[in-house]
């Protein structure tokens, strides 16, 4: 059946394909992996794709809700069509209440920006919110009395299997997941919670903004079921009215707080705690946020539910409704989500559990978009991940004691024991890690969590329980007020006024955090420790990201994900989704929109003075090679014209090249003179530590391009402009990837990841085999070994593929892309490559000039 989807323009082929697999994915509830390169549309036909299933699943679900109305069996079936009738005109009824009055608060809007213009219309002060003062008593930051439920014989608190005392962090992992299925909440009368819903997840508010530019741009037909022929004129009146895209934008604290005060700490924690603190009880009423949401003030929720749906509006669009009517966009967002049909979110909201359940959110049986999913592995690694310092755990261990001492007195019962065990702990991580520190002799070392913990008793401390006591007790919280509050005090006593707010990560929270994910199944991660010139630091690294995203794939309806280079794609069925089945799982790759012509792909193994390109780690130092490197880009540039990117393993290695093509030859010139005779040279540096740096070379780069004398962009394989950045038409008609830019396989990290694909695979290899015969245990270890190895390769071509996808942004644009080693000759690193790369991949020496000069000679 072809769908028709609303598209705003006229649709490739490519687009109606991925639009159509998109809604069949949906409608069969499975896991698709969608490849569609930028340039293509994937924006607009992942909206119009899922959108157009959403309204027919409405349409649907309004009929089905109508028909499953029954009749008593003494009852005529007139009643029956009565009561049929009379549910849909209710249903109607109160779908044409909603959009007239949102229709309303858009014409009002636009009454409102008219005024906005009128430079001499007068202007409403924003009032300002009162904190909290420094000058609380001592008492503000006891600790309530604290007694576990599984000690004092209580029943298991019913939110979550993870209460149950005594059960593996594994077990407690596994049952979370199912968490909800047996302990549900109670189904709300409200029509419209169990509606389903979308989710769209993407990496950064930018790239959120953009996704609800391009939703303007769609209309949708409405979820109503299309009038019959005889329709009366009450019902004929809906059909005149548009049914917007209910959509709403949600953000963390930093990104949606509108009182100044808190949104001036600047830290992401900060503003957290400080938000929690001034609702805590202990603060007295008038000194509470007064944006906080309030019963007596619904109508104003209400308000900022119905302006936040009436049109598409991205996060700073949110942040200024809720600044005009004095209301947290932050908790008003929440009355918003039940009315939503899409939600754009970014990935930390979405991929940790504890941001779900913050925000009130539910998978169940919604879809759940994710877009720029190339570094989703690694992303879920990174949120899961925490690292904590020597001099972090010394100081979180002073401020423990000296909160100890102060309370000692009150402290009583269970906050006595456990804030003894958390000292204890805190104690034994910062003794050992300075004893391992010394130990170790390399910078980067594994380490055994038995290490870390041994002594001071903290065998005998149950992890469990002490988890349970940090997250209930709010201990970080309490510690870090007392301290703060003890500072400002003796400062304030020292100059005689008040001190600033902090804008600092609080120190113990960052211990805490690194003490929770202790509690990881082992299996999952690993601890490092690195010394570094600023210290010593202890890192717990996710290598397993399964089960962190499993509850998502388990709970929602269908789960998507979307990038413009998801090659290769093994990774994702292998060491993600390994729990499915191939008739759960789907993937696409698509074409680009470009016709053949405008893309040629060369292989380049030989330079022009002989030498052969293999860039592996202990040859590609040689002098000779880098010099003939660069006598081989310069004629590249000869023939490519306008702007030229070229992007290479590493920063020390372009470094390493820079210095090279400076050195004088016998004759006076330099291979870096060579080049800029054809263009001029702008490079990334690894020093530009700030954004505004980068947009600075850019700038230059670009200004160089467009002067028409063309220039070569030097650059780095996954630094700043790798991704993210559009370098379209003239600024991109080259594309030069120098070498394959593995890991260093040699570091203590990539150790433990391959080493955990190959136990993974090993493992799951025997496990129905209680005794395994010698030649099928070598052909598992040869196996296991193979998989580890496409893992790193994997990982170093998806990086590659993210270079090339900074060429070809539309339809009309061309580009040539070369790929400078002789090891992309081979078919196992071609096969990893997009297939539209792929479809027009020559290999090229001696003719790549003559070659190049025509492609682009067929494009003046």
């Amino acid at each position: 059946m072809a769908h028709q989807f609303h598209h705003p323009y006229t649709p490739y082929d490519i687009q109606l394909e991925f639009m159509s697999a998109l809604y069949d994915c949906i409608e069969a509830g499975k896991v698709g992996i969608f490849e569609s390169p930028t340039g293509t549309g994937k924006s607009l036909s992942l909206i119009c794709g899922a959108l157009t299933w959403l309204r027919d699943h409405k349409r649907k679900e309004f009929l089905k809700s109508i028909d499953g109305l029954s009749a008593d069996d003494d009852e005529p079936d007139w009643m029956l069509e009565y009561s049929k009738k009379e549910r849909t005109q209710a249903l109607t009824q109160k779908w044409r209440e909603l959009e007239e009055r949102l229709a309303r608060i858009r014409k009002e809007e636009e009454r409102r920006k008219k005024l906005a213009q009128n430079p001499h219309r007068p202007s409403k002060k924003q009032k300002t919110d009162i904190v909290a003062s420094n000058d609380e008593d001592d008492s503000f930051f006891e600790l309530d009395e604290y007694e576990s439920d599984t000690e004092t014989g209580k029943s298991v608190r019913i939110p979550g299997f993870s209460d149950i005392e005594g059960l593996s962090a594994s077990t407690v992992a596994l049952l979370d997941r199912f968490k909800g299925r047996v302990t549900g909440s109670k189904e709300s009368e409200n029509d419209n919670e169990n509606q389903t819903r979308i989710y769209y997840c993407s990496r950064t508010h930018s790239q959120l903004s953009q996704f609800a530019q391009e939703l303007r741009r769609v209309t949708l037909p409405s979820s109503l079921p299309p009038l019959q022929e005889n329709a009366d004129a009450e019902q004929k009146e809906h059909a005149e009215l548009e049914e917007v895209i209910k959509h709403l934008t949600l953000g963390s604290r930093k990104q949606l707080c509108i009182n100044p005060r808190v949104l001036n700490l600047g830290n992401a924690t900060a503003i957290n705690e400080r938000c929690m603190e001034l609702q805590q009880s202990g603060v007295a009423a008038d000194k509470k946020c007064s944006y906080l949401p309030r019963k007596e003030f619904e109508d104003v929720q209400l308000d900022f539910r119905d302006r936040v749906l009436s049109t598409v509006q991205d996060i700073e669009d949110i942040t200024q409704v809720g600044k005009q009517l004095s209301i947290c966009p932050y908790y008003a967002a929440r009355k918003v989500i039940d009315q939503c049909e899409i939600i754009t979110l970014p990935y930390p909201l979405l991929l940790q559990r504890s941001s779900r359940e913050a925000l009130d959110l539910s998978l169940r049986d919604h879809v759940v978009i994710i877009d720029e999913a190339h570094n989703l592995m690694d992303a879920i690694s990174n949120i899961h991940s925490v690292s904590v310092t020597l001099d972090q755990l010394r100081t979180s261990l002073f401020q423990l004691t000296t909160y100890a001492r102060k309370f000692q007195t009150r402290l009583k019962g269970k906050n006595r024991v456990y804030v003894t065990q958390v000292i204890r702990l805190v104690s034994a991580l910062a003794e050992n890690l300075q004893s391992l520190s010394q130990k170790h002799k390399s910078s980067e070392a594994v380490v055994q969590y038995s290490d870390l913990v041994s002594g001071k008793g903290v065998d005998q401390i149950n992890p469990y329980k002490l988890t349970r006591y940090l997250q209930e007790s709010k201990l970080a919280r309490k510690v870090d007020g007392y301290v703060e509050h003890a500072n400002n005090k003796n400062d304030k006593i020292a100059s005689g006024k008040e001190t600033r707010d902090k804008t600092t990560v609080p120190v113990l929270f960052q211990v805490q955090s690194f003490i929770l994910t202790l509690m990881n199944p082992s299996d999952e991660g690993q601890l490092f420790l690195n010394k570094t010139d600023g210290g010593v630091i202890l890192r717990y690294m996710l290598l397993d990201p399964t089960n962190h995203f499993r509850d998502i794939v388990d709970e929602a309806r269908a789960v998507i994900l979307a990038g413009g280079t998801m090659s290769p794609m093994s990774d994702y069925a292998d060491h993600l989704f390994s729990y499915l089945s191939s008739a759960k799982l789907d993937t696409f790759s698509f074409g680009h929109v470009i016709p053949p012509k405008n893309l040629t792909a060369r292989i380049l193994a030989k330079g022009v003075l002989g030498n052969d390109f293999n860039f592996i780690f202990d040859q590609r130092t040689s002098d000779s090679m880098i010099t003939d490197l660069g006598q081989t880009i310069a004629n590249l540039c000869a023939v490519i014209p306008d702007g030229v990117v070229a992007f290479f393993p590493s920063y020390d290695y372009l470094n390493q090249v820079l210095n090279t093509w400076r050195k004088p030859s016998k004759t006076g010139g330099s291979i870096f003179a060579e080049i800029e005779k054809r263009k001029p040279i702008v490079y990334e540096s690894n020093n530009q530590k700030k954004e505004s740096n980068t947009d600075d070379v850019l700038l230059e780069y670009s200004k160089k391009v467009e002067s028409g004398s063309g220039a070569l962009l030097l650059s780095v394989v996954g630094g700043r402009l790798s991704e993210g950045i559009n370098f379209s038409d003239k600024l991109g008609r080259g594309v030069l990837i120098v070498g394959l830019p593995f890991p260093n396989i040699h570091s203590a990290v990539w150790k433990a990841k391959i080493g955990h694909i190959e136990k993974q695979t090993f493992a799951k290899l025997t496990q129905n085999e209680s005794e395994l015969p010698v030649s099928k245990r070598r052909e598992a270890e040869i196996t296991a070994k193979a998989a580890g190895r496409d893992f790193f390769e994997n990982s170093c071509m998806r990086a590659v593929n993210q270079c090339i996808g900074r060429a070809i942004r539309h339809r009309n644009d061309y580009a040539a892309i070369v790929l400078i080693d002789r090891r992309y000759e081979t078919q196992r690193i071609q096969e990893k490559l997009p297939a539209w790369i792929r479809q027009s991949l020559v290999s090229s020496t001696s003719n790549i000039r003559e070659g190049l000069r025509s492609f682009f000679k067929s494009h003046q």
